[in-house]
């Protein structure tokens, strides 16, 4: 299950705060067809959710993603994105030149095969235990949720999973969006991609990663915390 939209990328290619950059090689590049990425246009504030369909190694990648119509024209001369996936539960970026944007037969980018990819090594952030009202939202449907916990790399999600919820199902490294309300803060959507799951009574909890987040939105729900803190002791 897979998050449809998601937030714009950080800088550098694939860092928020409190991360670790390492840059390897694009031989490593490890996109399959069937990969689910996210891909975000310099300058444009929305990233979108994509699939690699195609590859020649060493030369382009096809991806299969929808975009508004005056963003892919913009990309149907030329122009750059970023992309991330994740891999056996780390996230790996990098940026590419745009060759064409096609939308018959499919939606579908045409770029360079990257000669240099970043690796994400999340550092080990303090979680600040919280609730949050949120609301998942995944392929499969939308379904109510609570953030118990989160940190600039993270968060913990708990959600009550029915004896048929294909959220059961859930597997590590799987991806999909979380909506924070933080009240007058604002609503946060954010993709999330699954680290660590359990199920007890009806209820699974996810330990979670953050895909993309930006050094604001990091601001955001500190804000949001400090208020709690304030209000509640």
């Amino acid at each position: 299950m897979s998050a449809e939209t998601a937030n714009a990328v950080s800088t550098p290619t694939v860092a928020p705060s409190g991360t670790k950059v390492t840059k390897i090689p694009g031989v490593q590049l490890s996109v399959s067809p069937g990969k689910d990425v996210v891909i975000r246009i310099p300058d444009v504030e929305q990233s979108y959710r994509g699939k690699i369909v195609g590859f020649d190694p060493y030369d382009y990648i096809i991806a299969n993603v929808r975009l508004p119509s005056s963003v892919r024209k913009q990309l149907t001369f030329g122009g750059q994105l970023i992309l991330k996936y994740i891999h056996k539960g780390t996230v790996y970026g990098f940026k590419a030149a745009v060759h064409n944007a096609i939308t018959s037969p499919a939606p579908l980018i045409f770029f360079d095969y990257p000669d240099q990819i970043e690796k994400l090594d999340l550092r080990r952030a303090s979680r600040h235990t919280c609730r949050i009202d949120g609301m998942l939202h995944t392929l499969d449907g939308d379904m109510d949720c609570m953030v118990v916990n989160v940190s600039e790399s993270g968060c913990k999600i708990s959600a009550r999973a029915g004896s048929k919820d294909l959220l059961k199902k859930t597997s590590v490294d799987d991806t999909m969006v979380v909506s924070m309300n933080l009240g007058h803060y604002g609503m946060l959507k954010l993709p999330v991609a699954v680290r660590n799951k359990s199920l007890q009574k009806g209820i699974i909890s996810m330990g979670t990663m953050f895909l993309d987040i930006r050094k604001n939105e990091v601001d955001l729900i500190q804000k949001y915390l400090d208020k709690v803190a304030r209000l509640t002791r």
